[in-house]
Order: C-alpha cells, then structure tokens, then sequence
C-alpha cells in the first residue's frame, strides 16, 4: 500500500495572521480533496490532523497522480490571496505494509512518510525509494534522486526522490532527441496483463512478450524497444504521445490473458501510437506448458502478423499521402515494399519516394543504397533499356552511399551486388559482401548475395551453407522470396536439383513476379527429370514476363562458364524459355 501524507506548509504563520479565513479555505479544501480529489483516484482519506492529511491509495503511481491532483486543486482557493499568504502543500510518499483501521493508519510506514513530506518543497513532492520503484520516469512524472537525506527519528539516511508532474519545468534530464531521424519505426511490447486471479501465472505475461522482442529483433524493417524499458509499463497505462516523445516508439504490441487449468486464452493488439488505430488483433488458445518451453506458434504467428501489418499500413500511407507529410520511417519502409512489388507503376513510385527521402535527408546512406538496388532489380526483371545507364547510374549511388557511411552493412551489400551484376567483378562482390559480415554479421542479404559468388565460382557447399545463415538470420524478411532464390541458385550449383525445386517454388510462391525465381525454377524443374512440370512452369514464367530473355544474366563471370550455368542454360532453352 502507499502511504500519502500531505502538510499545509506554514500552517502556524498562516493561522496567526487570518485564523479564521485559512481555516474557511483549510475546510473547503479538505472537503474537496475527501469528496472529489481521493474518490476519483482511488484514494481513501484516512484521518485529517488539523493541517495534515493522511491518505491511503491502492499503488505507488496513483499515489504520485493523487499528490499531483492535490497541488492542482488547491491553487483555486488561493486565487485573490496574496502571495505571502496563499496555502501550499509538501506530500510525502512511501509504499509500506500498515494497519488500516476505519479512521486512521498505524506503523512505522506512516511516520516515515510524514518525515519525507517534511523534506519537500513548498508545492512539492517526494518519495521514498519502495515507492519510486514502482513509478516509470516521465511517464508518471519527473524524478529527481536527492541522494540520501536523514530525518528526524531515523538513525540511518533514507532514499529520497522529489517528483514533479510531467510538463513541468524541471532540471530532470530529458530524452534526448535522435540525432537524426530513424529510417525503421520503433516498436513498444509491453508485458501482458492477465486476468483477474490469475497472480500464480503472473510470470505467463512476461515470458510472451520477451519471446515476441526476441523474435521480433530479427525483423529487418523494425526497431524493438528493449525489454527492460517495456518490463517497466508492466500494469501502467501507456499514453501515446508520452510513447512517442519520450520512448520514441511508433507501434505498441500488448494483451491479456486468462488462464484455465493448463489452458490459456491470449488476446494480442497492435496500435499505431500515432492515432490510436488498431492495425491487428486476434485471440488465440494455447497450452501453458508449450508457452514456457516455446514450442507453440503462438509467437512466430504473433511476430509474422505484426510485421505484415506494420508494413502493409505504411505502405498504405505511401500511396495515400504526400510525401512531405510522412515521416522518414515510413517513407524507407513504404518505397522498399513499393520496389520489392515488382508492379511497375509501384516499382517507379519507388524510386520517387527515394529519390524525396535523400533530398529531404541527404545524410543517411540507406536511401542511396536502396535506390542502387531499385537499379539493380529493375535490370534483372529486363526492364532495363539502356543497361549500361543503370549501371552507372547504380554505382554512383553506392559509392555515395559508402561516402556517407564506409562501415553500413546493407551500402557494404548494395556496393557488392552492383560490382557482381553490372561489372561481373566477383572478387570485388565477395570483398564487399565479407566487409557488410563483418560489420553486421546479421546482415541476411549480404550472406545470400555471398552465396551467389560462391555459386559462380564453383564453390558450392559454401554457397549453400552461406545461403542457409540468410534464411535462419531474417526467417521474417518481407523479401524472403530473395533468400529462397538465391538458395536455389546454390543448390542447383551444387547438382542438388530437388532442393533447388524446392527452394524455386517457395520464392515463386512468395513472390510470382520476380523473374529469377521463375527462371531458376524452370532451369531445377528439367534437371531434376521434370520436364513436363518445367515446361509448364516456362508458359507460366512468359505470361509473366512475355519479353523474357535468358541474357546477360546468365552469361560467364570468369572468362569460362561452369558446368552448372551451362546445364541451366541449356534447360532453359530445352523447357521453352528463349535465349
């Protein structure tokens, strides 16, 4: 329980010089405070001590909101005082077991926390160390730690914190702004919160949401907020614009759960801090024990529809708003789904959103490195018409990126899958590629692109491996039909055709348009015996893609074709698709 008590500061003074009128505004303030103030807030007047109150509430931070109210409803009874006279209240606070009886408090909680009201400033607050941990720093208001001070009928110095109400001037640190504007939304998962009765299975709420931050710091497209920030809002209301300013987070994840028996119903939401939308909801059912050994799906799904959801609805704003009404984040996020759509008129769009965010924000090297693969795929879909142009263009725009940043991994990737496409430079490729590894070894498209260096100079086995560390990296990456791509293009390297079948449909599957995955799937489906199936697969590919062209793509990177690249080549023509 917290403990609240509240002193009129100069009670004597002020009584001595307008007895009769402090105490008029004394018993009307009082009388607001037990009728209004406590009722609203859940508090409990436990007795009055002519010029004190002490109060009961159910929780540290209702306390802290209760000392807050007090100080607000007392400055109308000083309006026309003057200002040597106005009536000004210290509070203090601290969280202790005590005895309740109707009309009063006992113990030892009590005395300290009239002992803390005695170190706070007129019109001020302050707290012990049981009750400031339980309040979340600018969320609940604005802490101060005063070190440890001594009072009277203590031997020892106690904790003291003074807190003042948010928005307040206060020489509190405040968070400071980024330095630059994140490129990747930031997500918020709180703990979630059961039902009642439910104490036994408290630690059910955290064990969900470590598990989805965990899952979700996979997420290529997303910023999770630590958990120990989250940890913290466990049982607190969250306001979106304090989220936003104070935590920077732009989607809040949260639930609540209801156990029975060995059964539990979970009920998850994920809201846009911006307006309070509700992107995504759903209720699932699950087993206690397999939540604990993390054997159910509850998460993957939970993970997969927050990712789906945060990127469908920025992509929704790209379309539907002008560009200087979006934030950075969402315009990264918006143009990369827009360009890995491969629907033309989205594809262009892409490129102008790109092109905005590095005019609007000329020193952030992502932008440039993304417009150097929008030139890179839209070479490999054979919508180049001056293939020479792109790749200049291409390159200028990775050595700006690498200008920006030298050290970025995904400019490190971009620079690596220009010197591979458009120069037919592997060494160059695998160099970049092993500098983006090592600065982010989680770098999933730099692995997949690796596997593609080890595929073109025979060196099979590491492409394989290379290409399976991208798909358990990123196992959510919206553009995973990539890595299963790239994954077939290693296995049939390597005369794996069944495992290049398979990785070929699932890309095709994720993603129709992308012309390699069809070209790699026709190729696998005739050297793994399936010529009917490729064949078929080969109408599908050039209803798609009528213009298709083996070309350029598949040409030697060495001087000399490897024996995989010829066989390819020669399915492809065999199952229908020109050369």
């Amino acid at each position: 329980m917290a403990v609240v008590f509240a002193d009129l500061v100069e009670s004597v003074r002020l009584m001595q010089l307008h007895e009769e009128a402090t105490l008029d505004r004394w018993r009307r303030f009082v009388a607001l405070a037990r009728e209004e103030v406590l009722p609203r807030l859940g508090g409990r007047m436990a007795r009055t001590a002519g010029d004190g109150l002490l109060i009961e509430s159910p929780a540290s931070p209702s306390a802290l909101d209760l000392a807050f109210a007090l100080h607000e409803a007392l400055k109308p009874f000083n309006e026309g005082v003057a200002a040597e006279d106005a009536m000004q209240l210290r509070v203090g606070i601290h969280v202790a077991n005590v005895v309740v009886e109707e009309h009063d408090l006992q113990g030892s909680g009590v005395n300290l926390a009239s002992r803390l009201a005695s170190l706070a400033q007129p019109g001020g607050t302050v707290m012990s160390a049981s009750a400031r941990d339980l309040i979340v720093d600018s969320l609940h208001g604005h802490l101060q730690d005063l070190g440890l001070r001594y009072v009277k009928g203590m031997a020892d110095p106690v904790r003291v914190f003074n807190a003042e109400r948010r928005g307040a001037a206060s020489p509190v640190v405040r968070v400071p702004p980024p330095p630059r504007e994140e490129l990747s939304p930031a997500l918020l998962v709180v703990p979630f919160e059961g039902g009642a009765g439910h104490t036994e299975h408290e630690a059910l709420g955290h064990v969900m949401a470590d598990d989805i931050i965990a899952t979700l710091l996979r997420h290529p497209g997303l910023r999770v907020l630590s958990r120990n920030s989250a940890n913290a809002l466990r049982g607190h209301s969250v306001e979106p614009a304090w989220a936003q300013q104070a935590l920077g987070a732009t989607f809040l994840v949260s639930g609540r759960y209801h156990v029975r028996g060995e059964r539990v119903r979970v009920s998850v939401e994920l809201s846009d801090l911006r307006d309070g939308e509700v992107l995504w909801a759903d209720t699932m059912i699950t087993e206690i024990e397999a939540l604990f050994e993390g054997s159910d799906a509850l998460v993957p799904e939970v993970v997969a529809n927050v990712g789906r959801s945060v990127l469908a609805h920025e992509l929704r704003r790209v379309r539907s708003l002008p560009m200087d009404a979006l934030a950075p984040y969402t315009l990264f996020l918006g143009a990369e789904g827009l360009m890995h759509s491969l629907v033309p008129h989205d594809f262009d769009r892409a490129h102008e959103v790109l092109e905005g965010l590095s005019d609007r924000h000329p020193r952030q090297a992502a932008p440039y490195a993304l417009r150097a693969r929008w030139h890179v795929l839209k070479t490999v879909q054979g919508w180049s018409t001056d293939r020479r142009a792109d790749g200049r263009r291409a390159q200028d725009l990775a050595e700006r990126a690498l200008d920006l940043d030298c050290r970025q991994s995904v400019a490190l990737a971009t620079a690596g899958l220009v010197r591979m496409n458009f120069h037919n430079d592997l060494d160059g490729a695998r160099e970049r590629y092993l500098a983006a590894l090592e600065a982010n070894p989680g770098e999933a498209h730099a692995w997949a692109s690796l596997a593609a260096v080890h595929s073109h100079s025979g060196e099979h086995e590491a492409a394989c491996s290379a290409v399976q560390r991208a798909l358990l990296i990123s196992p959510l990456d919206p553009n995973r039909f990539l890595f299963e791509a790239f994954a077939a293009m290693a296995h049939l390297g390597a005369g794996h055709y069944d495992e290049a079948v398979a990785h070929g449909l699932a890309s095709v599957r994720l993603h129709a348009l992308h012309a390699p995955s069809h070209r790699l799937l026709v190729g696998a489906l005739w050297l793994a015996g399936r010529e009917a199936d490729a064949r078929a697969a080969a109408r599908r590919y050039l209803q798609l893609q009528p213009s298709a062209q083996v070309g350029a793509r598949w040409r030697d990177l060495r001087g000399h074709q490897p024996v995989w690249e010829s066989l390819f080549g020669h399915a492809l023509r065999e199952a229908g698709v020109p050369a």
